[in-house]
């Protein structure tokens, strides 16, 4: 998957984190690695202060990473685990392969039960239910016909679709339907319009601008 979906920085990581519900410094460690571990996600270089290193795989990753963490499985036990499945399906990007809700899983499980792999799950999670977990989430990756992810329906902005195509809209979220980028809709809040005055104005609904304000500003609207 070497295209624009790896190369082209599209969100910077506090922005990331806030469209994907993950808490900032939780983001930060997957996207810097934890301790001497390379990095959990694929981020690019970061040239300057709140630089868009978020490209859209690393932004699919992060989703997929949330449901393993959701799921038991503790990401700072995860980089060796990572680096099996890599051998086991023979691509770098494993948190965005279709085959991670099930053999990935498999895997998971085993390298677990493994001296190396000892405390990456937690002792209360099943097997089963890390799958279905796991599938959960898949199902807001849409991919091409190659199965690599070409688009992600964020689950934290439900019930507002809300889509992230790094074809459309220079790769900014924007609500399904009508092409209204999130950050539009929360830049106007930030200025002091009112609700409805949005809704009407970028036509939209006006729980459309409660999702935006509540992901973006971290309040009502």
């Amino acid at each position: 998957m070497d295209d624009m979906r790896t190369r082209t920085g599209l969100l910077n990581q506090s922005d990331a984190a806030r469209f994907l519900g993950i808490p900032q410094q939780t983001f930060n460690h997957w996207a810097r690695g934890y301790g001497q571990e390379q990095p959990l996600l694929h981020v690019l270089p970061k040239p300057e202060q709140r630089a868009a290193t978020v490209p859209f795989a690393a932004l699919a990753e992060a989703h997929v990473l949330k449901a393993l963490r959701e799921a038991g499985v503790r990401p700072h036990k995860i980089k060796p685990a990572l680096r099996r499945l890599q051998e086991a399906f023979g691509t770098e990007y494993v948190l965005l392969a279709p085959e991670l809700a099930t053999d990935g899983i498999d895997v998971l499980w085993d390298f677990s039960r493994t001296k190396a792999g000892a405390g990456l799950i937690e002792a209360r999670s099943w097997q089963t239910v890390i799958r279905e977990i796991v599938a959960d989430y898949l199902q807001y990756v849409v991919r091409d016909q190659n199965g690599f992810p070409a688009m992600l329906r964020l689950d934290r902005c439900l019930p507002s679709d809300v889509i992230v195509d790094p074809q459309k809209h220079f790769g900014q979220p924007y609500f399904a339907g009508t092409g209204t980028r999130v950050a539009e809709a929360a830049a106007m809040l930030k200025a002091g319009e009112e609700p409805e005055v949005i809704a009407d104005e970028l036509g939209i609904t006006a729980a459309d601008v409660r999702i935006a304000a509540r992901v973006l500003l971290g309040h009502a609207a």
